[in-house]
């Protein structure tokens, strides 16, 4: 879903007191339940309130539709990974040519494919086709890349490792549950091996 086709839908409604914010939370906590258990397409309106213990009407009161609910997830799991994205986004150069391969993809993606793991339902709801998004962490992986293993091979590790995670990140929100979380959780170490071996690579061709 793009940006756009979520300002056309509009923005969920935002209760004031605390008594209808604590009830909205627990229809999200419900619906993020259903995706973690069976995925998206065991969500409904009736399904939430179900899981909830609310009534329907509950539901419509807080939000129009299924995709106004799963619009609201995706906002509040936003909210929680864009300071940790933009503390990534803030170090420099020398800060990430300092660190193990290891300990650079724990700092690149590590934090975020965690949260994926603890969050499912951030992984089905979140738009990984965001252009500006996906633009922002391109350039990112682009420059740290090109900051540890020069400006070719650097270009072809950033795009290599920028395919691989989000080719994986979004095979996965279709496959059953069970079997998707190992392999989110199989990232870091995956790319930190593929990292280990460029470098390597990269030692022996200037020896």
């Amino acid at each position: 879903m793009t940006k756009s086709e979520a300002d056309m839908r509009g923005t969920a409604r935002a209760p004031r007191q605390a008594r209808g914010r604590e009830r909205r939370e627990q229809l999200l906590d419900a619906a993020a339940a259903l995706i973690a258990e069976s995925g998206l397409a065991a969500v409904s309106m009736h399904a939430a309130a179900e899981r909830a213990g609310a009534s329907i009407g509950s539901v419509y009161h807080f939000f129009r539709d299924k995709d106004q609910m799963l619009d609201a997830l995706a906002e509040r799991h936003d909210a929680e990974l864009q300071p940790a994205f933009d503390r990534v986004l803030q170090r420099s150069d020398a800060e990430w040519t300092a660190l193990s391969p290891a300990e650079m993809i724990e700092q690149l993606i590590g934090w975020a494919i965690r949260y994926f793991v603890r969050h499912p339902d951030a992984l089905a709801t979140l738009d990984l086709h965001d252009q500006a998004m996906h633009a922002e962490f391109r350039t990112l992986i682009d420059r740290v890349m090109r900051a540890r293993l020069g400006a070719e091979l650097g270009s072809h590790a950033a795009t290599t490792f920028d395919a691989v995670v989000l080719g994986t990140l979004l095979f996965t929100r279709e496959q059953d549950p069970r079997s998707r979380d190992v392999v989110v959780a199989a990232l870091p170490e995956m790319m930190a091996t593929y990292l280990t071996a460029l470098e390597a690579k990269q030692k022996r061709a200037k020896g």
